[in-house]
């Protein structure tokens, strides 16, 4: 699919978009070699609603989810809260530092792959 370009009123300027694939639907659509896909949804509101249509619409194995218009977390934290979603199953993880929420996300992935 490809987008339409666009020019401004007067013309003086001219910009394309262009129709870019998305990277984890790509990969999980692969048919030979595919990895173990993760995905992630950063989300304002509907958090559970959106992660799971992510996660059935881009094939992806697992999508890591958080609310972030909650001020306790999100991009100006170094703290957040996370839900794992699978197709038939979720993780919510308790409030804490990124860096043990990555742990405990890279902990999921291995036991979900061995």
């Amino acid at each position: 699919m490809r987008v339409q370009p666009y020019s401004s009123v007067r013309g003086a300027l001219k910009r394309e978009n262009v129709y870019v694939p998305n990277p984890s639907k790509t990969v999980a659509a692969l048919k030979q070699s595919r990895p173990y896909t993760v995905g992630f949804a950063a989300e304002t509101q509907n958090v559970t609603e959106y992660a799971q249509g992510k996660l059935v619409n881009k094939g992806l194995d697992m999508i890591c989810a958080n609310d972030v218009s909650d001020s306790t977390g999100g991009f100006n934290s170094d703290n957040n809260t996370l839900t794992l979603y699978w197709k038939k199953d979720r993780l919510e993880l308790p409030h804490s530092s990124k860096k043990e929420l990555a742990l405990t996300v890279m902990q999921a992935i291995a036991e979900k792959i061995k």
